[in-house]
């Protein structure tokens, strides 16, 4: 059980550094300016989307036919990217009014769809394979995504009031829609 908690922390770890996670826990720290919700947030989907991907993710191949996921993930990242561009209501001091609950849920909502055929979960699936354990894997993976992107958030709310949050909108609904395509792309060229 250590073995397989050590070995799905380190690969996690690896295939987290530099991905697009990063960057979405980067964009809801400064938007949010709530860091503990937001990893709250991040915490809960990835005990989610880890314990999926080793409870299920295994054999969801069996039941779901790959092309179809396709389109349903590719579609929620274009609808994501369409989303973010929604500029949101501002007070005087040209913050969003958030609560950290709603810090929470959208870090939760946004983490957990990021996450969704990711190479984190697919390391996961086959950590759990390989194992053939679900608890130990779970917890080093979200361990990983953690300790990975825990600095990145922080940084994000140290900095947030020198970063121009129209770019930063901007930005990530672009990198949303160019994933949801990217995504979508590739289902329809797996098609036959």
């Amino acid at each position: 059980m250590i073995e397989a908690f050590f070995l799905s922390l380190a690969a996690v770890s690896l295939a987290e550094l530099g991905d697009r996670t990063q960057l979405l826990a980067l964009l809801l720290a400064v938007k949010f300016r709530k860091p503990w919700a937001v990893l709250g947030g991040l915490a809960v989907a990835s005990i989610g989307i880890h314990g999926l991907s080793a409870g299920v993710g295994m054999s969801l191949g069996q039941f779901v036919d790959d092309q179809i996921l396709g389109w349903i993930v590719g579609a929620l990242f274009v609808g994501m990217g369409i989303w973010v561009l929604i500029p949101e209501r501002v007070h005087t001091d040209d913050r969003p009014r958030e609560t950290g609950r709603g810090a929470f849920i959208t870090a939760m909502v946004t983490f957990f769809l990021m996450e969704i055929g990711d190479k984190t979960q697919l390391t996961s699936m086959a950590m759990a394979a390989h194992f053939e354990t679900i608890i130990p894997v779970m917890m080093g993976a979200t361990f990983a995504m953690l300790l990975v992107n825990a600095p990145v958030i922080w940084l994000g709310h140290k900095f947030a009031d020198r970063i121009p949050m129209r770019t930063v909108r901007v930005l990530a609904a672009l990198l949303f829609i160019a994933i949801g395509a990217w995504v979508l792309w590739e289902a329809g060229f797996n098609q036959g």
